[in-house]
């Protein structure tokens, strides 16, 4: 059986899914009236919305299998897989992958929800989200990714306790929506010094594209402009800084306390 590290090193891939085709919901979606407004984070009872019971949960560990089998894009399935692998290892965050029909609106969420063994959580990553982002001009797998990394932020969250401390008191999801955006930029940071080439900027061209102005709602996540900034600290933090993962988590937490 391979450790939890072996696991992360060979290429992890965790998917939570049916049998059915792309076009059948792999969880089960909100009911009517049951829509969740407080961020892309889930408690274990929304989860339960989603999640179902009966799915199966499978790991493809050596990297060379598909991650999305229905996504009609081999090479798009097998490079997103290689890069959740690599968002996996540097937030040292394993949460299971599952899609759900994200009817009510193109989404994305992140819960604390096991749905596989020594999972930290469970991301659920929305069919229409996935088309939106896979229709756009530019690096669109990298859009996937960044979506993917501010959800494993959140799943590293929930590992470290951090949503409790820099939630806590606070009239909306702001700070914690934002700290996920700064590790997505973590990432972006980590993974452009492995590799130059990587074009981290979409990283922040997509969460700009997700920020809002409703700053008095319990669902802001920031405006554009500080989802954009907060990926650019984190990137700045990994790449030219050249900062450990536990000392990231403290600049961030810091960050966001200041916002």
């Amino acid at each position: 059986m391979p450790t939890r590290r072996e696991i992360v090193q060979g290429g992890l891939l965790t998917l939570v899914f049916g049998t059915g085709s792309m076009s059948s919901c792999l969880c089960r979606a909100q009911p009517p009236g049951a829509r969740h407004d407080y961020g892309c984070v889930l408690s274990p009872d929304e989860a339960t919305l989603f999640m179902n019971e009966r799915t199966d949960t499978r790991l493809y560990i050596s990297g060379n299998e598909p991650m999305i089998p229905r996504s009609g894009d081999r090479d798009f399935d097998l490079a997103l897989a290689h890069m959740l692998a690599a968002v996996s290892e540097k937030l040292e965050a394993l949460p299971g992958f599952a899609y759900f029909d994200d009817y009510d609106g193109a989404n994305a969420y992140a819960t604390p929800t096991v749905r596989m063994t020594n999972a930290d959580g469970t991301v659920l990553f929305g069919q229409r989200l996935l088309s939106r982002l896979m229709s756009g001009p530019e690096s669109p797998e990298v859009a996937v990714a960044a979506v993917c990394a501010h959800e494993f932020g959140h799943i590293l969250q929930f590992k470290r306790g951090l949503d409790r401390e820099i939630g806590a008191d606070q009239p909306t999801v702001k700070r914690v929506e934002l700290q996920a955006d700064f590790f997505a930029g973590y990432f972006a940071g980590a993974r452009k010094l492995e590799r130059p080439n990587f074009p981290a900027a979409v990283f922040a061209m997509t969460q700009h594209s997700f920020g809002d102005n409703m700053v008095n709602h319990p669902s802001h996540h920031g405006t554009s402009e500080e989802r954009g900034a907060a990926i650019v600290k984190g990137f700045e933090v990994a790449y030219r800084e050249k900062r450990t993962l536990a000392q990231a988590i403290q600049i961030s937490t810091n960050y966001v306390a200041g916002l």
